[in-house]
């Protein structure tokens, strides 16, 4: 079994990582700036959780050795609207941080680290495949600070797999949807379902309506478990987009969520093109993402579909709120 340390731990993704790390046997630290212990809870003392920062290259150092870490899972950032909102902090965080991340690993000849980029790189391109993007596609990103430093990112990765012989992996997401997180630009689609969940109205979010987007995003359980079971695998390629394997829309959810909760209505307005967030944003833009080489060249296999994991949303949901499943 494996010394984990995970950046991010606490987070939406973070906490089923780590619950999905701790039940296969690992040893876990979660390292994060702002321990959510209500996502971890659950988990009680089969962790540590160590509040810190990834900017910190000392306390980096010290926490990976003294806890004879092996596997590093990054997930460490500021997401795409409050990197928007304090660039400065983004850079800080994603791309120092980052780069703390794989030093330490080199110095300490930590096994295996895996880290977090976003289809947010893809930005508007043109893709070789006409209307579909893959990894052997040249990003084209938009100029925000989120998505700048996840490119910077994927090509400092790079440079410390090619230069040091390093196992690092970069997994390109999505999106990870599901209950965790609230806020934010895909936090407000999970609030839109938390809330449908507890019986409120409440519109279905604009960013994700429009009538040509293209989702591969994939429930948070999945996405933690696509993480760890990407964690343990021997050295394989770099890069891999972190999707499922068909993509969906508003159209759908509305329609699994409605046929869930008993035929309610929910006020959707479709939209003629994306937003102008999500005009940048691969999937909510209209451009696919292929998701294949995970699935086919790995093996991956994610246990939910969009209705058993939109299911299990509302479920959580209600067990948390102390509604009966069925209410």
């Amino acid at each position: 079994m494996g010394n984990y340390l995970v950046t991010g731990g606490t987070g939406q993704i973070g906490a089923f990582l780590c619950e999905e790390l701790v039940n296969a046997g690992h040893r876990v630290v979660c390292y994060d700036f702002k321990p959510n212990m209500d996502n971890v809870g659950r988990l009680a003392n089969r962790l540590t959780v160590e509040a810190a920062d990834v900017t910190d290259p000392t306390d980096l150092l010290h926490t990976i050795k003294e806890n004879s870490v092996d596997h590093i899972i990054h997930l460490a950032a500021l997401v795409l609207l409050d990197s928007i909102k304090h660039p400065a902090r983004a850079y800080n965080v994603n791309i120092i941080g980052t780069n703390n991340v794989m030093e330490a690993a080199r110095l300490l000849d930590v096994k295996k680290v895996v880290f977090a980029s976003s289809v947010s790189v893809y930005g508007s391109l043109n893709p070789r495949r006409a209307g579909i993007a893959d990894e052997d596609d040249i990003p084209n990103p938009p100029h925000d600070p989120y998505s700048t430093s996840k490119i910077t990112n994927e090509l400092m990765g790079k440079y410390y797999r090619e230069s040091y012989g390093m196992d690092v992996t970069c997994m390109r997401i999505t999106a990870a949807w599901g209950p965790g997180r609230y806020w934010g630009y895909t936090g407000q689609f999970n609030e839109f379902i938390r809330r449908a969940a507890l019986g409120q109205d409440v519109p279905f979010p604009p960013d994700f309506s429009y009538r040509l987007e293209k989702l591969r995003w994939m429930y948070v359980k999945d996405v933690g478990y696509c993480f760890s079971f990407v964690s343990e695998l021997p050295r394989r390629d770099y890069l891999y987009n972190l999707g499922v394997m068909s993509p969906f829309n508003h159209k759908d959810v509305i329609e699994s969520l409605s046929e869930i909760l008993s035929g309610r209505k929910f006020e959707v307005k479709e939209l003629d093109a994306p937003t102008t967030v999500s005009s940048g944003v691969a999937g909510p833009n209209g451009l696919d993402v292929d998701c294949t080489k995970l699935h086919n060249q790995l093996g991956f296999r994610p246990r939910f579909g969009l209705k058993s994991a939109l299911d299990d949303m509302v479920r959580f949901e209600r067990g948390k709120a102390g509604i009966p499943p069925n209410a």
